[in-house]
């Protein structure tokens, strides 16, 4: 428990750092986070990163056609006249969509009924940095109401039995197809009371590591279990349920130590490349015809961006049309810089393809990292809502 916990606690620290620059690069301050034109909104990540809005110059597209229509008077006399001819400009009626839930855990409407993701596949690479091999894994997440039995602690450290609760159950299965040390799948589930995205959203979230103390263990937090290698750890949190007690935690923790290099890598590669306030930029904004836009300071801070619509998929028997995105941002004083493109869905929360790097100076050294990530949504089910 001590090496397996330790890593954890590391991790987290690094995941904090991350969230105190500009994800993890050179301490950048709030100014240049990513804007929006009709008003501000403020962007809850991962890593608990504020994120405020600037205003942003965009530039659209539309089609628009012409008409002209001419007429002749039929000559009833020996003089002929002929009338003007006018023509008439119409705008092409234009579908409009808008990502108004990137990474939010909402129904999605499709042909006016409301579904619920219950289950997505991802593949996922990932380069710690420029020296490393790229690593790959499939990550899989299912969501689900079920019943997990809790125990706690009293001040004797005596095993408390608490009973059978309802929980939401997130389960997240990690395949190695390319890993550092993990030999065999990672099963990784967490219990909260009520709904969670980040706890679902998320191909990787590192908060869980959060819970694990007795002050961190909040009210609608439940526990957790890692599986691997036929090994299991468990750690429950009582409080939801009855106060006055204690976490408790039972299992083989040592059997996890080879893990934190992999750990690491699904962490670092999410949070450094894509999860990023520069979706919430497109809230706003008619994806399905192509926009651009630029923004700096006149400090060292830029963004650049562009949207162009381009194909469908489909996914459980449901076709999602596609938009292109590429983007870059630029923060020369921290010695950070940042890139991505891919596709993603205005119909959908989750990213469908992404792939990005995240670069950043030692303020020190000088020396320079290189973070590449890259997602793909291989499958997801859909569950109507009643």
């Amino acid at each position: 428990m001590k090496k397996f916990g330790g890593a954890l606690i590391i991790l987290l620290m690094v995941g904090l750092v991350i969230a105190s620059g500009c994800m993890g690069g050179g301490g950048e301050s709030s100014t240049t986070s990513p804007p929006h034109e009709t008003g501000e909104t403020s962007a809850t990540s991962t890593t608990e990163s504020p994120t405020t809005t600037h205003p942003i110059t965009t530039t659209t597209s539309s089609q628009t056609t012409s008409t002209t229509t001419s007429s002749q008077e039929t000559p009833t006399t020996t003089s002929t006249s002929t009338a003007p001819t006018t023509t008439t400009t119409t705008q092409t009626p234009t579908e409009e969509a808008y990502w108004e839930h990137p990474w939010e855990y909402a129904p999605i409407n499709i042909d006016g009924e409301r579904y619920l993701i219950t289950y997505y596949k991802y593949d996922y690479k990932v380069q710690p940095n420029q020296s490393s091999p790229i690593y790959e894994y499939i990550i899989e997440k299912s969501v689900e109401k079920t019943q997990v039995h809790v125990y706690g602690q009293d001040m004797e450290m005596n095993k408390v039995d608490v009973g059978e609760q309802e929980v939401y159950a997130y389960t997240t299965v990690v395949t190695p197809v390319k890993a550092k040390g993990m030999k065999d799948t990672l099963t990784f589930t967490i219990w909260f009371v009520s709904n969670q995205s980040e706890a679902f959203l998320y191909p990787w979230d590192v908060l869980w590591m959060s819970y694990v103390s007795p002050t961190g263990s909040g009210e609608d937090f439940v526990g957790m279990m890692f599986e691997y290698k036929g090994s299991r750890f468990i750690f429950l949190n009582p409080t939801p349920f009855q106060s006055g007690l204690f976490p408790y935690f039972e299992g083989d923790q040592e059997t996890f130590d080879e893990l934190n290099d992999d750990l690491f890598n699904l962490y670092i590669g999410w949070v450094a490349t894509l999860h990023f306030g520069i979706w919430y930029a497109w809230e706003d904004r008619n994806v399905l015809i192509p926009q651009s836009g630029v923004w700096s300071d006149m400090q060292g801070h830029g963004w650049e961006w562009s949207t162009t619509p381009d194909g469908t998929v489909t996914y459980d028997g449901k076709t999602f049309k596609l938009v292109d995105f590429q983007w870059k941002y630029k923060g020369a004083p921290e010695g950070v810089s940042m890139d991505g493109k891919g596709k993603f869905s205005p119909y959908l929360p989750l990213l469908v393809e992404g792939d990005g790097h995240y670069s950043y100076s030692d303020p020190q050294t000088g020396e320079n990292t290189v973070i590449y990530a890259y997602f793909k949504l291989e499958d997801l089910k859909l569950e109507k809502v009643s």
